[in-house]
């Protein structure tokens, strides 16, 4: 009896082993599952980051090549300014012509803004916002066609797209 006993608590023993080590095997390929996953997951991010940085000096270089372009037109442009200092001044046009300001190709004649016309009202209107009265002149191009606060969030004229090197305010 004590016999059989010893053997029943062995093979219960055993069976408890075996169930133990099953369960035990089955979290160990869990983990090994879980290992591949995050060492797949590891060498996509890796991947990704040889292309981000294969970007990020692709980037560089563009930056490097914009900042080299920006720099040689500082340059022509201040020869072209110093150039034109050095010039007669109007190259022959009238000072009337160099001083005139324009609103949509055409001069302006302040006396007719004077008048209750309607379509000359619209003309001084700003072409940004359209809400408030122009009163800003844009240099180098010599347009009247923007209100302050739209003048200092352009750095182009709405009218000819060119670059506005300054903008000068009038009053009317």
């Amino acid at each position: 009896m004590r016999q059989t006993i010893l053997e029943k608590v062995q093979a219960t023993q055993l069976q408890s082993v075996s169930i133990i080590e099953d369960k035990v095997l089955q979290k160990l390929r869990e983990k090994e599952t879980e290992v591949e996953n995050i060492n797949k997951r590891n060498m996509e991010l890796e991947d990704q980051m040889e292309q981000l940085s294969v970007e990020a000096g692709a980037w560089q270089q563009r930056a490097r090549y914009n900042e080299n372009m920006i720099a040689a037109l500082k340059f022509n442009l201040q020869q072209a300014y110093l150039q034109g200092r050095d010039s007669k001044e109007g190259c022959g046009d009238s000072e009337v012509d160099d001083t005139a300001s324009c609103c949509n190709g055409r001069s302006l004649d302040f006396h007719l803004l004077s008048n209750e016309n309607s379509n000359m009202k619209d003309l001084m209107k700003c072409k940004a916002c359209r809400v408030n009265e122009v009163t800003m002149v844009l240099l180098p191009c010599k347009h009247l066609c923007l209100c302050k606060d739209c003048e200092s969030k352009l750095s182009f004229c709405p009218l000819c797209q060119s670059s506005k090197f300054i903008g000068m305010e009038v009053y009317m």
